[in-house]
């Protein structure tokens, strides 16, 4: 079959923007070191309070080329409809197949948006499913990751560890900055939302200047996986990063 070469991370996002909002440190560190990344969008988030579908593709395609993502693709589900169905759940397993990831990246099932929890569970059915031959996936042959990471939204579960992202801290807030009709920062009168509120970006800095401060740095994500993560030099691990005592 004619598919694309094989990527190292394959993230799931409900809408246009989870990804760069939740994850974007990691996804930079990752392209940083050469990683071929994509970025999978369920929805076009015609729903959002804020802003278009026409504004949300101009401001994704923004943030893909910052990302220098390898692929993007938007499976045209409906905002706000989403759920763990077989027809939902088959192009995910599609796309899992379609680029051979070792890494699938999703939102985590404990989140406030129903969308974010249902496409959690999308992701988790057809991160399995895409590795039994015989189930949907538009016909395409089986395929195994090597895991399955979950980053946060709005809650923030017991993480089974976080990445430094300090360096890559001022391009993060650029790339959350590519949403500027989400964010309130398009000059456009709309209404006040969560991510539109004055004080938003200081509440991200500080969300992610704690989980920098657990672990002696300025900046970390946190994220969840189901599994053990193995650690082959510990003593790198737990080094003591920056100005911290831990």
């Amino acid at each position: 079959m004619d598919l694309p070469e094989p990527v190292d991370v394959l993230a799931f996002a409900p809408h246009p923007d989870d990804v760069e909002l939740c994850a974007g440190g990691l996804m930079l560190r990752l392209g940083d070191d050469g990683r071929r990344l994509v970025v999978v969008e369920f929805t076009r988030g015609e729903a959002s309070s804020r802003g278009t579908p026409a504004s949300r593709a101009e401001e994704t395609e923004a943030a893909t080329r910052l990302m220098g993502l390898v692929g993007r693709e938007n499976l045209g589900l409906p905002d706000t409809g989403l759920e763990p169905t077989a027809a939902m759940t088959e192009p995910v397993t599609a796309a899992i197949r379609r680029w051979r990831p070792r890494v699938v990246l999703g939102p985590c099932r404990e989140d406030l948006h129903p969308d974010h929890v249902a496409a959690a569970h999308i992701v988790q059915r057809a991160y399995y499913l895409a590795t039994i031959g015989r189930a949907p996936g538009d016909g395409l042959p089986a395929h195994r990751p090597d895991a399955l990471l979950e980053y946060y939204g709005h809650k923030e579960p017991n993480p089974s560890f976080v990445v430094d992202v300090s360096d890559v801290w001022k391009r993060r807030l650029d790339l959350a900055g590519c949403y500027a009709s989400q964010l309130g920062l398009d000059g456009l009168e709309g209404p006040t939302t969560n991510i539109a509120s004055p004080d938003f970006m200081r509440r991200l800095e500080a969300r992610y200047a704690y989980w920098g401060a657990r672990i002696g740095t300025r900046y970390a994500e946190p994220y969840r996986t189901d599994r053990l993560v193995p650690i082959d030099d510990p003593v790198e691990a737990f080094r003591k990063r920056g100005w911290a005592v831990l």
